[in-house]
């Protein structure tokens, strides 16, 4: 299945950073005026403020006003975040999460989700969903974990996640083909033609050793993808027909990877 759920509800980091940014907004043609302003945030982020923190820490991360500087953008990130400033943890926490603008780290990711999923916050819970499904050499992979994170949010996006898990886990206490079989097949009564909801219930068979149905369910998967304009999973597709066609079910271990 790989990591094609987060495509669906991905976030832009750098849309973010522009916002926000942006509401601190200068003409370019007062320059003194500008500098002036960047100097009041040095100061205030200096003395401890956190909104003025999590101000020029954007403005490094993204070069707008002041020259791009990734690691001091990172440390007032994090300085901000430090102090409970709610907007600089989701911020800190996507940018491990990704990887794009600062080295991925999924422990700092860990961290700054755990707080904001306390406090009810989905996106944080969906991303813990996915850290757990994958685990890394600082995160085990914990798809009890995963699975929590992902009834939490609940919605169709996360319970075919987990779906998902139920049926390829690598660890047979986390799997459960019965409920992944339902979930997957109430998923598809919203979309009968979906692949990935089709994946899904292949899959499911697959645990339950109706090997037959999930073959028949794979081949129909694999059409319903041909259908769509991609074409980066059909790889995958076709392995895990060529697992339920020698009778194998399939077993899933991914390392993260984010799709732009």
């Amino acid at each position: 299945m790989s990591y094609r759920w987060l495509k669906l509800a991905g976030l832009s980091l750098m849309i973010s950073v522009t916002t926000d940014v942006g509401a601190f907004s200068i003409p370019l043609q007062q320059k003194d005026i500008a500098a002036s302003k960047l100097a009041h945030i040095q100061l205030n982020a200096a003395s401890g403020d956190a909104r003025a923190q999590y101000l020029l820490a954007l403005m490094q991360l993204s070069g707008k006003y002041t020259v791009k500087n990734m690691l001091q953008g990172a440390h007032w990130l994090e300085k901000a975040a430090e102090q409970g400033h709610i907007k600089a943890q989701q911020t800190l926490a996507d940018l491990s999460f990704e990887g794009k603008l600062v080295t991925r780290n999924l422990k700092v990711a860990e961290r700054w989700y755990l707080e904001l999923a306390q406090t009810g916050e989905r996106w944080a819970q969906f991303r813990l969903g996915f850290i757990y499904a994958s685990g890394d050499a600082d995160v085990p992979r914990h798809c009890g974990k995963a699975l929590e994170y992902f009834y939490q949010v609940g919605d169709t996006v996360a319970m075919g996640n987990a779906a998902w898990i139920l049926s390829t886990c690598p660890e047979a206490e986390f799997r459960d083909g019965n409920r992944a079989l339902n979930l997957s097949l109430e998923l598809l009564k919203d979309n009968h033609n979906d692949p990935t909801c089709l994946d899904n219930l292949a899959a499911a068979y697959a645990e339950l050793g109706k090997f037959d149905d999930a073959v028949a369910t794979q081949k129909k998967a694999i059409y319903a993808l041909a259908g769509t304009k991609d074409s980066s999973k059909i790889n995958g597709f076709k392995a895990r027909l060529e697992h339920y066609q020698a009778r194998k079910a399939y077993r899933e271990v991914l390392p993260l990877h984010i799709q732009d």
